[in-house]
């Protein structure tokens, strides 16, 4: 393709975040996101004033071709994203605006509750917003491609204080793409094993990628994924959920969930 963008990465703990962004080959921007604030990216130039560093000479860059005055505070989308203009400085659309207005809903809903939501409220919240197709968010089929996987990871602060689930770092992953299809998110552990007998490196993927041509070919195809096969795939999501606030070790895997996964598009 002939085209190309400037791009965005956003970093986290457990106690702070950083927005990165690069543009061309050379210059880049950092942004601390710190507790109790939330961030969203979207392949494209967002950090203004609020930056922490930004690279060599890029400021002298950017007098010199008339993106920045040299006196007032040095705005990175302004300067690079625009070229100094202030038309369309404010505005961002698709997936960028859909995921702040999200996230600024969720966040004024945590707000208002009187008593702090579980871990699984909040991935279940962030489940729903990887779920908004008509954003972008979730991409299927458009522009000639769709996303290819989706995360959601949950980073509590201090795990030594708690002896439950609520204080642990839990992964999930679909595996496949477009979650809206009905993939449901799945719990990965990196604690499991990935050594044979200790001597011969198994190299697998779980099978993902057979579950990933699945879901592919039925979007490619238009196929709609029947009410009772949905419903299915839902609860093996619920279940999996269901680990963030029980005392019980659980018996699926994530090699399970893909494996029952694929046996339920077989049939």
């Amino acid at each position: 393709a002939n085209w190309s963008y400037e791009n965005s990465f956003l970093f986290a703990d457990t106690t702070e975040a950083y927005v990165l962004e690069t543009a061309g080959k050379h210059h880049w921007a950092w942004e601390r996101i710190g507790p109790g604030e939330h961030r969203n990216i979207s392949n494209g130039i967002s950090i203004r004033n609020n930056w922490g560093a930004v690279s060599k000479d890029i400021q002298s860059v950017c007098r010199e071709n008339g993106w920045w005055d040299g006196t007032s505070k040095f705005d990175w989308k302004r300067a690079v994203d625009t070229g100094g203009s202030v038309e369309g400085l404010e505005s961002c659309g698709g997936r960028e605006a859909s995921g702040f207005a999200h996230l600024k809903a969720m966040k004024a809903n945590y707000d208002s509750m009187q008593n702090a939501p579980s871990p699984r409220w909040w991935v279940e919240q962030m489940a729903n917003i990887l779920r908004d197709e008509g954003s972008g968010i979730c991409f299927r089929d458009r522009y000639g491609f769709c996303s290819t996987g989706s995360q959601i990871s949950w980073l509590p602060t201090l795990p030594e204080e708690d002896d439950g689930r609520g204080k642990a770092a839990y992964h999930f992953f679909t595996g496949a793409s477009d979650p809206l299809c009905g993939t449901p998110y799945k719990l990965f552990m990196f604690s499991d094993p990935f050594l044979g007998n200790g001597k011969e490196e198994i190299i697998f993927d779980h099978d993902t990628g057979r579950l990933w041509n699945l879901w592919r070919t039925r979007a490619v195809n238009r196929v709609t994924v029947p009410a009772p096969l949905r419903n299915t795939l839902s609860k093996m999501e619920k279940e999996g959920l269901s680990f963030l606030h029980s005392s019980e070790e659980d018996s699926s895997t994530f090699a399970d969930m893909v494996k029952d996964e694929i046996e339920l598009l077989g049939n």
